[in-house]
């Protein structure tokens, strides 16, 4: 009984791997958390507020709120497709991508709910329940946005090789 042995990833290519997949994420999350240390009378003084509040008037915070985790989502999302689908393979699986959405969706959910739960210990910020409910929006925008360019690009990539 011949059987094969799994090929297994050097090291090095796991560490890249992470460092071009995982770490933007953790990037992502860890600019999160340090906004969300701030007082609200520091962010309402910073420079970028001003400008961004220029922009988007009343609705700034929202606004924030609905990026960060749109962006946070689409990077898990990214992290783990570059994990479940790897390159060269055909077909995708339906029920793999919309699992792979699902978690995405759930883990940047369930950061979400931890920041807001941060911000209850940080002087001048609160929970807000509505902040919550953005961020989840941002979170399934994210990943389906995300999904939708991931399989135009493999479709547009396998039409140049045919």
């Amino acid at each position: 009984m011949a059987s094969e042995t799994p090929k297994k990833s050097s090291g090095r290519s796991t560490t890249i791997h992470f460092l071009r997949y995982g770490l933007p994420v953790f990037v992502v999350m860890a600019a999160i958390f340090t906004v969300s240390q701030m007082s609200a009378a520091t962010i309402d003084d910073s420079s970028a507020y001003d400008s961004a509040s220029g922009l988007f008037g009343q609705f700034t915070g929202e606004v924030a709120h609905f990026v960060e985790y749109f962006v946070l989502s689409a990077l898990v999302m990214r992290w783990i497709l570059a994990v479940k689908v790897p390159s060269g393979s055909g077909t995708l699986d339906p029920a793999m991508l919309r699992s792979a959405g699902q978690k995405a969706v759930a883990l940047t959910v369930l950061y979400a709910i931890s920041d807001e739960g941060h911000q209850w210990f940080v002087d001048g910020r609160s929970v807000e329940l509505i902040d919550l409910l953005i961020d989840s929006v941002g979170s399934v925008m994210g990943s389906a946005v995300y999904l939708s360019v991931f399989q135009a690009w493999r479709l547009q990539r396998s039409r140049d090789r045919s």
